[in-house]
């Protein structure tokens, strides 16, 4: 198969080394001094399971040829959920409408991003995603580690036939290359449980500057994690999703099994880059807000994170 990783970050490296790795053609899009990196000395990707070291084929999205998009079977979206509208666009004026779309999947944090790419494209080419139990990130320009026992959701926003065919050859292919996944028919409600996870550890971790294990570990933090949680249901209720608090608890002890890691949060903190506050926590907060409810845990994380990080200019605002 043939794919194009939009955003050759920690998640983008991992997917599109492994995919490269079994024989399908990829073509990483990455930009500043990552791209410049990877075109010098290639991607270098450390697991504990798999370990890549070789040239790639690399450019920048202008670069990106508009016939490589037409001829490619997926371009898989795993930059910053604050970069998908600008990107959709871009990607939609370089493609020939008289000419057959890729499959479009997104990889990314937050509930948004299919909705944002099924106002530039066709619903039936639209696939949303997800990854979990995985850490990825930049060590140094060109050179990722990543850690987990890494598990791939993925499901069409509108099934058809085709993106049926594309979902089962995708799943092969993920299987092949040595990691799991499966296949819904309830992708929002998978991206909705996803969230809970982030908002319960995400923003928190990155607020006290500590692993999950240290969290989760600790009796009243983890407390307050499952508050968040908790709250992250409650506005799933706006787009229709119905979340248990069964389903809220199996997360719960989801996060207490996971090997204890960084999420990506506190790497962007940790690095000066912008942190995906609105995605991640503020989404809660103004559904919640929608329904007449509030969510005070949620609210409280992110208004401490926003001025310490923000306001206080450690690190920049998107």
């Amino acid at each position: 198969m043939d794919f194009i990783i939009l955003g050759t970050g920690g998640i983008g490296a991992f997917y599109g080394a492994k995919l490269q790795s079994i024989g399908n053609n990829v073509t990483f899009i990455a930009r500043g001094k990552q791209l410049e990196a990877l075109k010098n000395n290639g991607l270098s990707l450390t697991h504990p399971t798999f370990t890549f070291n070789g040239k790639i084929n690399v450019c920048s999205f202008e670069e990106l040829e508009n016939s490589k998009i037409q001829n490619c079977d997926a371009v898989i979206f795993t930059t910053k959920s604050a970069s998908t509208k600008q990107l959709s666009q871009d990607l939609a004026k370089k493609i020939n409408k008289d000419k057959k779309y890729p499959f479009l999947l997104s990889l990314q944090n937050g509930v948004e991003n299919e909705d944002i790419i099924c106002e530039y494209f066709p619903k039936n080419k639209v696939i949303g995603g997800l990854s979990r139990k995985i850490g990825a990130h930049i060590i140094s320009f060109g050179v990722i580690e990543a850690t987990g026992d890494v598990e791939t959701i993925i499901g069409a926003i509108e099934q058809s036939d085709k993106n049926r065919n594309f979902l089962e050859e995708f799943k092969k292919q993920l299987i092949e290359a040595r990691t799991k996944c499966e296949i819904t028919k309830d992708i929002k409600f998978e991206l909705w449980k996803k969230l809970i996870i982030n908002n319960g550890v995400n923003a928190l971790c990155a607020l006290l500057r500590v692993k999950t294990g240290e969290i989760m570990s600790h009796k009243k933090l983890s407390k307050i994690v499952y508050g968040l949680m908790c709250e992250t249901a409650i506005a799933a209720r706006y787009d229709g999703i119905e979340i248990s608090q069964d389903d809220v608890k199996q997360m719960f002890e989801l996060i207490k099994d996971f090997d204890s890691i960084k999420p990506s949060m506190l790497v962007d903190v940790e690095n000066n880059r912008a942190i995906e506050l609105d995605e991640i926590c503020n989404v809660v907060v103004e559904k919640c807000e929608k329904l007449n409810s509030d969510a005070p845990y949620t609210r409280t994380i992110s208004t401490l994170l926003e001025y310490t990080y923000l306001e206080k200019n450690l690190i920049y605002k998107k």
